[in-house]
């Protein structure tokens, strides 16, 4: 269980998917006792949380295959893996049902991950310039630098101290 203790006026409890970890905000006067008295009171909405985390289907490792789904901006595409012997690897929408990855014939599972992974890469870095230069003068902010990262972890850890 994780434990964040912050400036807050109420309790918030939290189970994480895909492993059911549980998270509890606190105020930092409270002491461990008292949290983990909320917790218990909570322990049977746990449970039906940690149930329902079981019983969903977790989408399988991608392999960057044909006819693998693949998404883009929400919406969902076939992947269709085409072989060349151009220098060039890449990704291109083809429609509203396909992307065509082009890879080169010897390329594995982890070459045409990279290619895909670029490609998200480059179409999200086109896709941000726009959307700062919108939204700075609505929300009176102005941004001076900013970066794609690959994120690793799909859930938080709490351990913000640990983060540079």
């Amino acid at each position: 269980m994780m434990k964040n203790q912050l400036p807050r006026l109420f309790n918030h409890l939290s189970v994480l998917p895909p492993d059911g970890s549980v998270r509890i905000s606190a105020p930092k006067e409270l002491n461990d006792e008292t949290i983990r008295l909320f917790a218990v009171s909570k322990l049977s909405w746990i449970k039906k949380q940690r149930a329902k985390f079981k019983r969903q289907e977790r989408q399988p490792e991608r392999e960057f295959v044909s006819g693998e789904s693949h998404y883009f901006l929400g919406q969902r595409y076939l992947l269709n893996v085409i072989y060349t012997n151009k220098k060039r690897q890449g990704v291109a929408v083809r429609n509203k049902t396909y992307l065509d990855l082009f890879v080169r014939e010897n390329s594995g599972q982890e070459q045409r991950r990279k290619v895909m992974r670029e490609w998200y890469r480059r179409e999200l870095k086109a896709l941000i310039p726009p959307l700062i230069s919108k939204w700075e003068p609505i929300i009176g902010v102005k941004v001076e630098s900013w970066g794609v990262k690959l994120w690793i972890s799909s859930y938080p850890t709490g351990e913000a101290s640990k983060r540079s």
